[in-house]
């Protein structure tokens, strides 16, 4: 059996990982190749490009990068040719993985997509996309089932990879801040300095960078204030006895959450981008357990509404008031705690050998 593997972000090779080592438990003569990132390749995985080292986002930024994105894909292209796969498994990652998914299913490569695009926030019809060019979805959001399948499309919940490697952990303590600007260059220039200033109005307070090692070689070079440590490594290791945390948006909210940590989730984006999305997205909330829940259960600020004093204002209110965290058992019961890595390595192997 053979898979190729396509995670282009931090995120997406964390969760590509566990799926991939689940397929080795269960066939030993499995074949995995792929354009990943360290995780995929800690799994067993042969990379032929690490494409998570500097991970870009963001109308402008993808612009910018047009030439590079093109050679990436016809690069890709030969990679996948060469190593004939018995399915491509795309993660996340939609700019790319999408025309990648087309031009597979034109070549007869069976495509399973991991993660897929959350086209219900915005650009919906990429919907047809999905249904012309996948053989299969893997959903790791419990609300994506039903909303998909309203619109005449089959996928599988597979459940959520943080709620089942959460299960039952804790890491909220009263020891110090969390500090998460991100994982893209983009975000982290954006975040850190607010950040900073952040830490700085509470000198008597520790204050802790997490920062993924990715991000070392791109990590900016800012004075850091005398009580902010910056550590790198895991989330779950970061937050341990975190009170309080700053979260960039994206996959870190829901890790936050689910470890019973407060927070408040912030994003700073390209205002070009900003405004060219808000044209499109038409979702209410931009962090994970709030559209999960569908209600806003974690305060979100947006652009201008990210500052120092916000940030510090929101914090001294959750130490005052000693969030009882009113909304975890209902996140945890929508997400479910079986294992998707093991639920998606059995999907997969059933669709190759359906196939065969």
């Amino acid at each position: 059996m053979k898979i190729y593997w396509i995670a282009g972000e931090p995120s997406g090779d964390v969760q590509a990982a566990a799926v991939a080592e689940a397929l080795q438990a269960r066939q030993q003569s499995i074949d995995q190749r792929g354009w990943g990132g360290p995780q995929l390749k800690a799994a067993g995985v042969s990379l032929d490009r690490d494409i998570c080292s500097e991970p870009f986002m963001g109308f402008i930024e993808v612009v910018l990068r047009a030439r590079t994105i093109t050679k990436r894909f016809s690069q890709c292209k030969r990679d996948v040719l060469a190593f004939q796969p018995d399915v491509l498994v795309l993660v996340d990652y939609p700019g790319f993985n999408l025309r990648m998914a087309a031009w597979a299913k034109s070549q007869s490569i069976r495509v399973a997509y991991f993660i897929p695009p959350k086209i219900w926030a915005w650009k919906e019809g990429r919907i047809e996309k999905l249904r012309q060019h996948c053989d299969a979805i893997y959903s790791i959001l419990p609300f994506e089932q039903a909303w998909y399948k309203e619109r005449g499309l089959d996928i599988t919940y597979v459940g959520n990879p943080l709620a089942y490697k959460y299960k039952d952990k804790v890491a909220k303590g009263s020891g110090s801040v969390a500090l998460l600007p991100g994982s893209r260059k983009q975000e982290i220039k954006r975040h850190l300095p607010i950040f900073y200033a952040f830490a700085r109005l509470h000198p008597a307070i520790g204050f802790k960078v997490i920062r993924p090692a990715i991000t070392q070689k791109f990590w900016p070079a800012l004075e850091v204030p005398e009580n902010v440590e910056i550590f790198t490594g895991s989330i779950e290791e970061g937050l341990h006895e975190a009170m309080f945390a700053a979260t960039c948006s994206g996959t870190a909210s829901l890790e936050v959450a689910l470890l019973k940590v407060p927070q408040v989730v912030v994003y700073k984006a390209n205002p070009v981008s900003l405004r060219i999305a808000k044209l499109f997205v038409k979702v209410k909330y931009f962090s994970l357990p709030n559209l999960i829940l569908n209600r806003p259960a974690i305060t979100e600020l947006l652009q201008g509404e990210v500052t120092p004093n916000r940030l510090s204002s929101l914090f001294v209110n959750s130490v005052k008031e000693m969030d009882s965290f009113s909304y975890y058992e209902e996140l945890v019961a929508a997400l479910d705690d079986y294992n998707p890595g093991d639920k998606t390595a059995e999907e997969l192997i059933d669709l190759v050998s359906s196939q065969r």
